[in-house]
């Protein structure tokens, strides 16, 4: 192995990470070399393959660098990451190293991949949302799919959208309550996949069905002021940080529960995360039932608070941390018959 190629694969892949929406202009929390690829199919390059996180609470996610065409070279031009965890298996983990290396030279030889991913940025930040284009996306074919993931209590009829992990307990809360209330009940979430073979399986939209019936327009579902993810001078900023990679649909009196309950945790289990040394589990039992449709260690569980009983639903948010917005679905008769948060643009890999 070339240390100085490795060396300037590391350097080539942290900048490149700080530059990231999803890291908020931050080197990695920690990184360190995993192993290195020779990939024949694309040119014979070479490629360091790396291991990192955001955050401490954060999972070891896969970061790939190279694409030297010898020994010799120093000329890192392929860097990228989809922010995927980084598979366990060594076999998983090298495979999605070459998917990686080729997902770099599709899109280069294509456009450039970084302005693919700006297009999804546009994506989850529009105001106006394409009724016909969310439908299509709970249709199945090779390439989409979707599935129930589990049901959500709204007891309150208010309803929060927000990162469960980094959000919903502790000092920094930013768990934006939405204005309009639903009628009091039980209700399916549902989430649509898209399977590619450059970005792997994503979970693209989230969606809380509240009626049977079909949603033919969308419109922002806005947040309480008391509880908007920040105030400006023209208002508030609807919509909810991620800030774990993870997302979820929870009653505003369910929320509270939640806290208490993470918080009379962290008191039984100190040093530990909440993460790491407790939801984990859940998502690899998840990933076991259902690894058809998610990532491997999971993308997705139904969580019930062992204390109060309420069930609440955590989805992996597409491609990661950024800012979502969440938007009320309206029926024919113009009764709200969904919410849903769309994280991935399917149609942007969809060839």
């Amino acid at each position: 192995m070339n240390e100085k190629q490795r060396d300037i694969a590391q350097k080539a892949l942290c900048e490149w990470l700080s530059e990231q929406d999803e890291m908020d202009g931050k080197p990695p929390k920690k990184i360190g070399f995993a192993f290195a690829i020779r990939d024949d199919r694309n040119g014979d390059r070479i490629f360091f393959v790396f291991k990192f996180k955001k955050s401490t609470l954060g999972k070891n996610l896969i970061g790939i660098a190279g694409g030297f065409e010898d020994e010799e070279s120093t000329d890192c031009n392929a860097v990228f990451s989809g922010f995927d965890e980084l598979p366990a298996d060594k076999d998983e983990a090298i495979e999605l190293a070459f998917k990686m290396a080729d997902f770099i030279v599709h899109f280069n030889a294509r456009e450039n991949f970084q302005a693919v991913f700006e297009r999804n940025l546009k994506y989850i930040s529009q105001i106006e949302v394409d009724a016909d284009k969310i439908a299509r996306q709970f249709v199945k074919t090779e390439t989409r799919f979707y599935l129930t993931v589990g049901t959500v209590d709204v007891p309150s009829g208010k309803v929060i959208v927000a990162d469960p992990l980094c959000y919903m307990f502790g000092e920094h809360v930013i768990a934006p309550v939405l204005k309009r209330e639903i009628p009091s009940g039980s209700y399916p979430a549902e989430v649509a996949i898209c399977r590619n073979e450059y970005v792997g399986i994503r979970m693209c939209t989230a969606r809380l069905k509240i009626k049977d019936s079909e949603a033919v327009r969308y419109e922002p579902a806005e947040s309480e002021e008391e509880t908007a993810a920040a105030k400006c001078k023209d208002g508030v900023m609807h919509g909810f940080p991620v800030d774990a990679g993870m997302m979820c649909f929870i009653d505003a009196g369910a929320a509270k529960n939640y806290a208490d309950f993470l918080g009379k945790w962290h008191k039984e289990n100190p040093g530990k995360n909440h993460y790491d040394d407790y939801f984990q589990a859940f998502f690899e039992e998840s990933d076991k039932k259902l690894p058809a449709y998610q990532r491997e260690g999971g993308d997705f569980i139904e969580w019930t608070n062992p204390d109060s009983g309420e069930q609440m639903v955590q989805i992996s948010s597409g491609f990661g941390d950024g800012f979502y917005q969440s938007y009320w679905g309206f029926d024919e008769s113009g009764e709200i018959c969904e919410l849903i948060v769309p994280m991935v643009d399917p149609d942007l890999f969809d060839y």
